[in-house]
């Protein structure tokens, strides 16, 4: 099904793609860890944006500090395509290695997990892109205010503040399960 996406999207290309991936993979577990969910609101579908942020909330409201050191993204694979009427969905497995612990956050000390031994774990995510969606370079014209914006910075247009449409012009990660 890949070589059916690339017929259909002759921009799509599979390096840019799975660098887009782990990309977007680090800044989740970075606006998790920095507890700050807007680090990666540009490329989480409303959901996993809705997930992400309770799960901040829930470590927050135990005074601790989700740490992810040293990580480490060294296979990702395209393991499903899916061409569905109104869009395409990419299930990709991403093997990872990263310090896994808990800290506390007054006394930033480590209270539960291991802080020297790196875990290795197999993530799943879906990306979803609409079909017939819009070309979009790195800088463009904000839709709302027509600011010139940096739209892979943050996904929020400095000028008038609003969110940007992403899943109008680009994948959106919709589901991330670790395993």
């Amino acid at each position: 099904m890949l070589d059916e996406l690339k017929k259909l999207e002759p921009d799509f290309n599979e390096s840019v793609f799975i660098s887009k991936v782990n990309n977007i993979f680090v800044a989740m577990l970075n606006s998790i860890m920095f507890q700050d969910a807007s680090m990666s609101v540009t490329s989480l579908g409303s959901e996993l944006k809705e997930e992400i942020a309770r799960r901040i909330d829930a470590l927050k409201s135990k005074n601790v500090i989700q740490m992810y050191g040293e990580m480490n993204v060294h296979d990702t694979k395209i393991i499903d395509v899916q061409i569905l009427d109104d869009k395409y969905v990419i299930k990709v497995q991403i093997m990872s290695r990263y310090l896994d612990y808990l800290m506390d956050m007054v006394s930033k000390k480590k209270i539960s997990g291991d802080d020297y031994t790196r875990v290795e774990r197999a993530n799943y995510l879906l990306f979803e892109e609409k079909r017939n969606h819009k070309k979009l370079g790195n800088v463009t014209e904000c839709p709302f205010c027509g600011a010139n914006i940096d739209y892979n910075y943050k996904g929020i247009c400095e000028y008038c503040k609003k969110e940007l449409p992403k899943e109008d012009y680009d994948w959106i990660l919709t589901h991330w399960e670790e395993v």
